[in-house]
């Protein structure tokens, strides 16, 4: 019977343990819950990717192989305990198989998809990382024990990521390479990002376009050169500046002082003197 990792891991991240995970890293249920959606689909579709990258289904391989057979149980009850350095343990093995660079940006993309801190969707993301290989280890060894079936197995899951995947998460991650795995749809998501930036980049050149365009009317439609109107322009405002400061007369100090008043004195007239 063909396996669906996606809903086997689900059934593993039971909205109980969820939960404790929540109150475990810090973010309320509705949180969690929305980034374990999104990540399972996320780190499955990465591990595709790092198993059709030449080594990359070897050392997925053997990752698994290594890990211990009770995985699940351990991880479970870390979890309920609210043990999150054993999170930890996982962020630092999917960084061993995509590169930090990989880890990076799995946790960038779904802390800004959920609304959630990076730390925590860092540890949710170890979770989900130790979950999915605890649930391919608990798989018939014929499905994952060499590189080739490994890479076969995850091939044969891409249907079931891409529709578990959010196209949100699609977008942001469809640049950076780790979706390359599941095919089309990972060149979709690297052809959409690719289009948002040169969309936004024609809309720039074209506003830039019409500025230019409209100053290059004015101009000929003056019959001056731009840079003379400038010229005039400036030449304008300085006179108008050098008129009012001309013009500007200081007000008369005030002394505080009041003028006497003048005194009439009357003189007899010539023909009246003795």
């Amino acid at each position: 019977m063909a396996i669906n990792l996606v809903s086997l891991i689900s059934q593993v991240l039971t909205p109980q343990l969820v939960g404790s995970l929540a109150r475990a890293v810090g973010v309320n249920e509705a949180v969690a819950q929305k980034l374990v959606a999104a990540a399972i689909p996320t780190i499955l579709a990465a591990l595709a990717t790092t198993a059709a990258a030449p080594g990359g289904a070897q050392k997925l391989a053997d990752t698994v192989s290594n890990s211990d057979p009770d995985l699940l149980s351990k991880l479970t009850g870390a979890i309920g305990g609210g043990n999150v350095g054993a999170l930890g343990e996982g962020a630092n093995m999917l960084s061993g198989l995509l590169g930090g660079s990989g880890l990076s940006s799995i946790v960038g993309a779904l802390s800004q998809f959920a609304g959630a801190p990076q730390g925590a969707a860092q540890s949710v993301v170890g979770a989900v990382a130790q979950t999915a290989v605890g649930t391919i280890g608990q798989q018939d060894p014929s499905n994952w024990s060499d590189a080739s079936s490994i890479a076969a197995m995850l091939a044969s899951q891409k249907s079931a990521i891409s529709a578990a995947l959010p196209p949100e998460l699609s977008k942001a991650l469809g640049a950076t390479g780790l979706l390359a795995g599941l095919g089309g749809l990972g060149a979709a998501a690297a052809q959409t990002a690719s289009s948002t930036v040169s969309s936004a980049t024609s809309s720039a050149a074209a506003a830039t376009s019409a500025a230019a365009n409209r100053v290059q009317g004015a101009s000929s439609s003056s019959g001056f050169p731009m840079w003379a109107i400038i010229l005039l322009i400036v030449i304008v405002l300085a006179a108008i500046w050098w008129f009012m400061t001309q013009n500007k007369q200081p007000e008369p100090a005030k002394t505080g002082m009041l003028q006497a008043p003048v005194e009439t004195v009357s003189l007899p007239l010539p023909g009246s003197w003795t």
